[in-house]
Order: structure tokens, then C-alpha cells, then sequence
């Protein structure tokens, strides 16, 4: 049986992903790292693209707090409009990422969230097996220079860059879990993912730095 989809999703650099979303995404810009980021090709060039980064630390302990160390955040989805590509469906690329290409072993919970202010419903993501997991109160977004929506939380801290209040909005969360809600830090570990300290560091916070790996099987 050919289980190979009809659609050419592949690892893709991160300026791949920014690209498209200066052209195609509300917030106008991608993050400046990933973990994982793919697109979706047409004919050689991006039609769809995808970017995935740890969430902040209050983000991830709110949602997994015996591991938050595991959940990793879909940041960016962008396509471009739908009468431009043959893509029908955004869903059956992104479903491909969570049970194929992404390790599900280090990062058992998946986090995104949809934004009511850019016209988005979370289809997408129902559709791709996400659940919606909390609704959103109105709250503040924020804008840069340019006008591009942009979060305050950014190189691993709160407040530090400039940005003005755009308004309000409803911004709902969504998950994915690979295991049982309370087992994320078992699930890691039974799949040889273990915390290593790295000697003489410290991050900014204070705290003694530390690595993942996962040991040789």
C-alpha cells in the first residue's frame, strides 16, 4: 500500500517560513528560531509553511506543569489563498507533522492557539485532531513600528522591546497529546529523554542551565 501523501511537505529553513508570512500571515513575521519548521511545495516554490518553538515557560507549565519542558508550540501556520495553490486542505500537512516528523517522544504535547482577531475559527485545527482546551477572554495585542502584530514575550523575556496596543481580541488555545495528561514527564523518559546539567552555566533567570539528550539505545 502507498501511504506517500499527495502533497510535497518537507523541512524547510525558517527565512521559508518568514517569507510567507510577510506575504500571507496577519502578524506579518515568523519567530527568529524554530525547532521544526516545514513547508508544502507547488511546481518548487512554498505554498504553505509551518513553524514550531518551545512556548514560554508560563505557557508550558500552565498546560503540562509536570513537564513542561515537553510541549512544543506551532507558532506559525501560513498559507497562501486558496485559489493560488492546489492544496485543499491545510489540515492533512499539519496532521502529517504531529504523528510523523515531529519526535513525539521529546515533545509529547503540542500547544497552539487561534487568534478570533485574524478571522480564524480553528477549523484547521480541529480538523487536523487538536482539542480546544480553553476560550480566550478579550484581551490586548500589541504592534511594532511597522504595524505588524508581535507578542511581548520575546528572547526570553517580557517587555523588552517596544510596542504599542492595537486593540482587543479572543485568542483560544488548543493541544495535543501524544499520552494520558499527567504522565508527559514519564512518556519523556521512557523514551530516553533525560535532563543533563551544563557545567559552569547559568541561563538568565539564575537557574543552572541544562541540555536534553536522549540516551544511546
Amino acid at each position: 500500500m502507498n501511504n506517500a501523501p499527495s502533497y510535497d511537505l518537507r523541512a524547510c529553513p525558517l527565512s521559508v517560513v518568514a517569507a510567507l508570512c510577510a506575504q500571507h500571515h496577519g502578524y506579518g513575521a515568523a519567530s527568529a528560531t524554530a525547532t521544526y519548521a516545514f513547508a508544502v511545495y507547488e511546481d518548487g516554490e512554498p505554498v504553505a509553511a509551518f513553524a514550531w518553538q518551545p512556548p514560554p515557560p508560563g505557557a508550558a507549565k500552565s498546560v503540562c506543569p509536570e513537564a513542561p519542558a515537553g510541549v512544543l508550540s506551532l507558532s506559525r501556520m501560513v498559507a497562501i489563498d486558496r485559489a493560488s495553490r492546489r492544496l485543499n486542505h491545510v489540515s492533512k500537512p499539519l496532521r502529517r507533522q504531529m504523528n510523523r516528523l515531529i519526535d513525539r517522544g521529546r515533545w509529547p504535547v503540542l500547544l497552539t492557539y487561534h487568534d478570533e482577531g485574524q478571522g480564524h475559527t480553528g477549523h484547521v485545527y480541529k480538523c487536523s485532531g487538536w482539542t480546544l482546551t480553553k476560550r480566550g477572554e478579550p484581551r490586548a495585542f500589541y504592534v511594532d513600528e511597522r504595524g505588524r502584530r508581535a507578542s511581548r514575550y520575546a528572547n526570553g523575556q517580557t517587555g523588552g522591546r517596544q510596542l504599542t496596543m492595537g486593540g482587543t481580541t479572543k485568542v483560544h488555545r488548543w493541544e495535543h497529546w501524544a499520552c494520558p495528561a499527567g504522565s508527559a514527564a514519564a512518556w519523556m523518559a521512557s523514551h530516553g529523554w533525560r535532563r543533563v546539567p551544563i557545567l559552569g552555566k547559568v541561563w538568565r533567570s539564575g537557574n543552572a542551565a541544562h541540555r536534553w539528550e536522549r540516551a544511546s539505545v
